[in-house]
Formats: structure tokens, sequence, C-alpha cells
């Protein structure tokens, strides 16, 4: 990010002017200090009575004008929340706090873990880690670990807001200790209290603390809320400075948005254009057009024909049919029929399809016959989540209107594999008779599923189905699914009854799940057991494993291969993944290729090429 190096210190608090740093959550202390300063002027304050608030100096009175402070005793937070006003309770709560020690403080925290409301209890915990962070800071620190984890950062920000201004060494070695998003939170907290710094000194925190990219970030959001009022600028800005727009996404929104009240929809362009990082692209394109998707859409239809109009208007479309989609494709209906108006209409189906998988399935009619399929693949495969059952009952509804429901079936059965693969097995086995192609598609998909919970009795299953037109057998999916699973042991005991026509397939893959466990030795003895002409499959198997796993290891092992041939297959792999991962030298691979058979060294010389 371009900085100004004479920008003045008092950069950060106009951060506060706009609500564009990324959120760290509001706490109880800034509150308060709103509370107390209103007491006394803000220019008449001390950089140091801001950040303590100056509770100690309001006299705190109840509704009828008594002093309450004065007669609070520790722990009567009922004497405190009694009052129906949030702010008097604020009042209350800090005044009396002020003038508590150190050890009142600590047995205040004690109670305080006994407030029913959350609200209430969040409240007197930061109070009190605010007023115990001015005494003992430390000690503040190590009570953050104990408040719930949804109040940390807001915790965090409390104590190293007070902390970095009674002693800013000590708030930095403390956050140096913290991690991730804990640590930025600290810092920020840091850097904003500590505006009286110079900029290479704020930046030398942020080094310390490895976070540059936090001060960085401040700096942008200070000079966006200097020039908010030209919004045109402050997005020129934005991505022209050092941080990366997939961090800024919430002040580049707010710039949009701000952008586009003053200029209108022109903004979806600018995003579309300028915006490289397409997570960023899109999050911004439907942000802007949520407030009034029918405006969005009337200008996309406005641009040139092409791809980046069609772009544009899917992306509307498709945020329009998360929170309305009648509405969306009524409108779209209107539109004269073009590759646009296909594209619109497929979006908005498709949206339907995942936020409202039910009512797409009800109103499926006013989607065009032709584009019904896939929008109800994945509406029922959402159904089936929840109730595969229920989800095939509801096939009826839609059979007359989509005529094959094959495709539906099968993203209702994937899901249902995921969840119960016994019954979703037993389910196909008792609908589809033996010769029905799609019976042995949908085993395809259960039987690897019911593997992982019962590797034996998808092995039975699977051999008393009939082998395909290819050759392979259900057992081909059910050996891939417990090797990809580890369990080689028992791969390597089903071995001996795998179906003939798929046997070099199944054990090549059983012995490659071998090498990667470590037992090279077991899986070259295991493939002499194979026919000669089934061996070349078998060998590149394994090799490509272990020249995957362990080059190096295989090269020294090379001389030691039982035979010519499989000398030639395990140099001609390590040849190959050299090519892609390179470890060997010149003259080692030399070397290697002087194990080749003709056939291998005509393959790696393909390779070459």
């Amino acid at each position: 990010m371009a900085t100004n190096s004479k920008q003045s210190s008092t950069v950060f608090n106009r951060i506060a002017l706009v609500g564009v740093s990324f959120a760290i959550g509001i706490f109880v202390g800034i509150i308060a200090i709103v509370v107390f300063q209103s007491i006394v002027p803000r220019d008449e304050q001390s950089a140091q009575d801001v950040a303590h608030g100056t509770v100690e100096q309001t006299s705190t009175k109840s509704s009828s004008g008594t002093s309450i402070a004065d007669r609070i005793a520790v722990g009567q937070y009922n004497e405190i929340f009694k009052h129906d006003r949030v702010s008097e309770q604020y009042s209350v709560l800090y005044a009396t706090l002020s003038q508590a020690t150190e050890r009142e403080l600590k047995e205040w925290w004690l109670h305080s873990k006994n407030i029913e409301r959350t609200s209430q209890r969040e409240m007197a915990q930061q109070a009190i880690l605010r007023h115990l962070t001015v005494i003992n800071p430390q000690e503040a620190f190590r009570r953050i670990k104990k408040v719930s984890i949804f109040q940390h950062e807001a915790a965090l920000t409390t104590v190293f807001s007070e902390w970095a201004v009674i002693h800013l060494e000590g708030a930095i070695e403390a956050a140096s200790k913290l991690v991730g998003s804990h640590r930025i939170v600290a810092l920020q907290a840091i850097l904003e209290i500590r505006d009286d710094l110079s900029e290479d000194k704020r930046r030398s925190i942020a080094t310390r603390l490895k976070s540059v990219e936090t001060y960085d970030r401040l700096i942008s959001d200070s000079e966006i809320a200097q020039n908010f009022e030209k919004p045109e600028d402050s997005w020129d800005y934005l991505l022209n400075d050092e941080v990366d727009d997939i961090m800024q996404t919430e002040t580049l929104t707010r710039v949009a948005e701000a952008w586009r009240e003053e200029a209108g929809f022109e903004v979806l362009w600018n995003i579309y254009s300028e915006i490289e990082d397409y997570s960023t692209q899109i999050q911004l394109l439907r942000s802007i057009s949520k407030e009034d998707p029918a405006g969005a859409l009337d200008y996309a239809r406005g641009l040139p024909a092409g791809e980046d109009q069609i772009f544009l208007a899917t992306t509307v479309v498709f945020e329009w049919a998360r929170t309305d989609p009648k509405a969306a494709l009524a409108t779209v209906s209107t539109f004269a029929p073009s590759s646009l108006t296909t594209s619109l209409e497929i979006s908005i189906a498709n949206a339907w399809a995942v936020t409202n998988p039910q009512e797409l399935i009800e109103n499926v009619e006013a989607i065009s016959a032709e584009y019904r399929a896939s929008p109800l693949a994945t509406a029922f495969s959402y159904l089936a989540r929840k109730d595969p059952l229920e989800a095939i009952v509801t096939l009826n509804s839609v059979e007359h209107l989509v005529g094959n429901t094959s495709t539906l079936v099968a993203s209702i059965v994937r899901q249902w594999a995921d969840q119960e693969p016994g019954t979703a097995t037993d389910w196909v086995l008792e609908n589809f008779v033996q010769d029905d192609s799609q019976r042995r598609s949908l085993l395809e998909r259960t039987l690897p599923a019911l593997a992982l919970r019962d590797p034996n009795k998808a092995f039975e299953l699977a051999i008393e189905q009939p082998v395909s037109e290819t050759g392979l057998g259900l057992d081909y999916y059910v050996m891939g699914a417990i090797v990809r699973e580890g369990d080689i042991e028992v791969a390597k005991k089903l071995l001996p009854r795998v179906n003939d026509s798929s046997r070099s397939i199944i054990y090549g893959n059983v012995a490659a799940g071998m090498v990667d466990e470590g037992q090279t030795d077991e899986a070259l003895e295991l493939g002499k057991d194979l026919e000669e002409s089934s061996q070349r499959y078998y060998y590149l198997r394994v090799f490509a494993s272990w020249a995957f796993n362990n080059p190096k290891n295989l090269m020294e092992s090379l001389e030691g291969l039982p035979t010519s041939r499989t000398k030639s297959i395990a140099a001609m792999q390590l040849i190959t993944r050299n090519h892609r991962n390179p470890v060997f030298t010149d003259d080692q691979i030399d070397h290697l290729r002087t194990f080749l058979n003709s056939e291998d060294e005509a393959s790696v010389k393909r390779f070459d090429e």
C-alpha cells in the first residue's frame, strides 16, 4: 500500500469514522468510555485518561440520586443489574470496580461466573479485565483463557488496549506469545490505542508480532476513511495498496456500495474487470446485487452480448434465486430467447435446487423441460441427505415430467451410500434385477462405501455379481476402496478370490498399496503368482509407487531386483518420475538407462519427446 511517510500520528483516530477495519468485536470497555466521556469533554482529556475512561472521577448515582458505588459489596451483581437502563448498569459497574483492589477484583471475577444472563456476565468480565489490567496486566492476561471462546477477541482487545498505555513493552511481549488470530487482535488493539507513536515505531511493533499486513491494512483503512466521500478514488487506492484484495473484502464491499449509491450499477463492471481474485470478485458482485437484483440484472442486460454479459447476469440471478427464485425466473421469462436467457434460467434453477430443494421439485414445471435434469438431481441429492427413503418416494411426483429417473435415483443413492451403505446396497439389490445396467452402476457406488465399514460383506456381494463387458468385476471397486482405506492386510487375504478377468489389475493395485506401507519385498514376491502375460502391468504399478514414495531407495535396490525385466521396468519408472520431480544427476540417469530393454527404452524416448 502506498502510504505518505508524512502521514500524521492521528491516522488511527480517523479509522473510527467508518467501520472499514476488519471486525474484532465491540468490547465493553469502549462503551463505558463513551458513557463517561459524555461528562468530560474529549478534547480536555489526555490519551491516558481516554484509555482509563476516568470512571474514578465520575459520581455514579441511582435513579433516586443516591450514591450506589459506595455501598455495593463485592459480588453483589444483583444490585448493579437491577437498573433497567443498560447505560446505568455500565455506570454503576465501572464506578464500583474503579474502587476495587486486586484482591477484590479477583473476588468479583469468581462471582461473575454465576451470572446467569450471558450479556450481563460478559459485561461484568470485560469490566473486571479492564480494571485488573491497570493493576496487574499479567493477571488479567491469564484470565482471558477463562472467558467464553466467543469473547476471547473482545477480552484481548480490552486487556491489550489498556496494557499498551500503561506498559507498551509488556503488552508487546505478551502478544508475541499468542498465535493466529489472537495475536493479530492484540496487535491491532496495541496499534490503535498507541496512535501517538511514530509510523516507524508502529510498523516495528507489527514486525515483531509477525503481522506487518495488519499495520498495512490499518493504514489503508484510515486512508479510505479520510476519502470516503470519493468512493471511486477509494476504490483505486484499495486496488493499488499493499494489501491483498482477499484480505480487505469487507472494505471493498463498503466502498463499492457507496459507489453504487453515487453512480449506479456501473460499479459491477469495475468489480468484474478489476478484481483479480475470483472468490473476492464473486462475493463483491453478489453483495452489490442483492439489495436490488432486478436493477443489477437490468444493468447487465444492457451490456454488449457476449461472455462478459453472461457472467455478470448469471452471477446476479444466482444471488437473486437464493432469496426469491420465483421472482427471478418470472423476470427472466419475459426476455427474448437468447443464449443469455438460457444461461440465466439454468443459473436460477441450480441456485433454487440448493437453497430450497423441496420448493424446486414442487415447482419444476416452471423450468424449461430441457433444463430440468441437473437441478432436479441436485435437489434430490439434498433431500436424500435428510431422508433417502422420502426422497425415493418423492420421485413419483416428477416421473411424468422427466421420463427417465435414473439420474435422480443415482443422486439419491450416492448420498444414501455415504450415510447408510448397507441399507442403500440392500435397496438396490431388492429393486433392480441382475441384468439391469442401472443396478451395476448403483452398486459401483454403494459397495465401495460398504467396504469401508464391512469389507468382507462388501467383497462377498461383489463377487456374486456378474462381470461387466469391460471385464471388470465389482470386486475391483471394493478392493480399491479397501486399499485406499489402508486395510492392506484385509486386501491381501481377499486377493486369492478375486475374479480372474481383473486379477492383474487388482493385484497391481494391492501391491502398490503394499509398497506405500513399506512392504516392498512382499510386493515383489506376490507378483510371481501371476501369469507372465499379466506381470508387466503388475510391476509397472509396484515400481511406480516405489519411485514415487522413495526413488533413492529404489535406485539403491535396482541391482538386487530378481530379473532383468523387473530392473528395466524399475529403471523406466525412475527416469520418467525424475522428469516430473528431479532427484538424480545426469550421470545417474545415464546409469539407469543401461538397465532398459528395447521396449522400455522406446517408452522413455516417447516420454522425452
